[in-house]
Parts: C-alpha cells; structure tokens; sequence
C-alpha cells in the first residue's frame, strides 16, 4: 500500500506545463492581495481537491488499474490508498498554510485561525466521502464532472453555517449543540471545572462531535467503495 500512496503522490504532483505554473503563479500573487482573508480557509481545500484528483487522472490516462492488479495488491489496497491520500494531503496542506499564516511569513491580512482549519478539513473530510465512492464506481470521467459541484456545495455550507455564532450570541441550540452542552455539563461536574463556562466547554464538545461523526463518515465511505471496486470490471 505504501507503494500506492507513493505512486499517487508523484503523479499528482506532475506538471502538465511550465508556462500553466507560471501563470498559475502570478494569478495566485494577484488574487493573495484581493482575497487574502479568505485564502487560510479555501487553499488546503484547493490542494487536497486538485491533487487527489489529479491522481485519478494520471490513473485514467495511464490505464494504471491493469498495471495495479498485476503486481501483488489488492483491491482494497487501491481504495485504502486513496483514503489515506486525502488525509496526508490535507494534514500536509493545513501544516502549509499554519507557516505562512500562522507566524505570517505573507504578511497577510490576518492569520490562520482554528475556524480556518475545521472548515477546510470538515470539507473535505465530507466531500471526499462523496466524491470517492462515486469516482471507484463511475471512474474518473464522470467524477470530474460531479465533484466540483459536491466540493464547493459541501464548503459553502461549511463556511456559512452560523450555528456556533448563534449559540454564543444568543444561546440558540441545535440537537448536536444541545448534545454537546450536556456533555459539557456532565464533564464539569465530574471534573468540578473551576471559571466553568457552558457555551465554551459545549462549543468545544461541539467540534470534537463534528470531527468523529466525519471521520465516522468517511470510513463508511471508505467500506463502501472497497465493496463497489471489488465488483468492477478492471479495464
């Protein structure tokens, strides 16, 4: 498996031309000065996205399945690799974005925040588990048309939920924030938390709730496009 998720990595990582990076390059320097407050939050999903994807398509345009079953690996190991790709690509992607936002090596606008980090990882770690079973069943040809749409679907909806905002504010509760406050409630007795603040300790529990029912998420996602790959024509 480890050989797959290196494969993966160098291919995504190719460059189809020197003058795309070059141009690529400069738009980037433009569009830094415009929207720079909003880049910690958007480029590791930008990243992710075009890397991973970029993956499958090296993989389509190779004809890389054939090749892949030829040498001892199995199936589940194809999926499991592109799995742990998303993952490592994120993490690698967030780390980037905390050196040049969070000492402000850019001299940006603003820093990165912890909001930055949860809304790109939750889009992607949401989207991902999307886009993947759909790419391991209709193969890339069909998932380059869909996974866009799912991926800014998925961050405009991460980035716009208020539901921490109006908890804070004015105490509004969903069930999961409602959840989170009666663990919060729970912890605080068991632990007798001194300055105990409900709304911090719940907004807290709150995060750590989202995280696992994603990464929950994500490994059902990954079950089932082990079982979709496992039934489909390689060729």
């Amino acid at each position: 498996m480890l050989q797959l998720i290196k494969k993966d990595l160098l291919v995504s990582l190719k460059v189809k031309s020197l003058k795309i990076v070059i141009l690529t390059f400069l738009v980037g320097l433009f569009l830094l000065s415009i929207f720079s407050f909003i880049f910690p939050t958007i480029l590791p999903i930008i990243f992710t996205y075009m890397i991973v994807m970029n993956s499958f398509y090296y993989d389509s345009l190779n004809n890389s399945e054939s090749y892949m079953m030829s040498v001892p690996n199995k199936r589940e190991d194809v999926v499991y690799s592109k799995y742990i790709l998303v993952i490592l690509i994120l993490f690698l992607s967030n780390i980037l974005m905390y050196l040049f936002y969070g000492i402000n090596i850019l001299n940006s606008v603003r820093t990165i925040v912890l909001q930055d980090m949860i809304v790109s990882s939750l889009t992607i770690l949401f989207s991902f588990s999307i886009i993947l079973p759909i790419t391991f069943k209709y193969r890339y040809k069909v998932s380059r048309i869909i996974a866009p749409f799912i991926t800014i679907a998925i961050g405009y909806l991460s980035h716009s939920s208020s539901t921490i905002n109006k908890f804070i504010e004015n105490g509004t509760e969903t069930i999961l924030i409602s959840l989170s406050r009666k663990i919060g409630v729970i912890i605080y007795r068991i632990f007798n938390f001194n300055n105990y603040d409900y709304k911090v300790l719940a907004v807290t529990i709150y995060i750590i709730l989202l995280f696992m029912i994603a990464i929950f998420i994500f490994l059902v996602s990954m079950y089932i496009s082990s079982k979709i790959y496992e039934k489909r024509d390689i060729g």
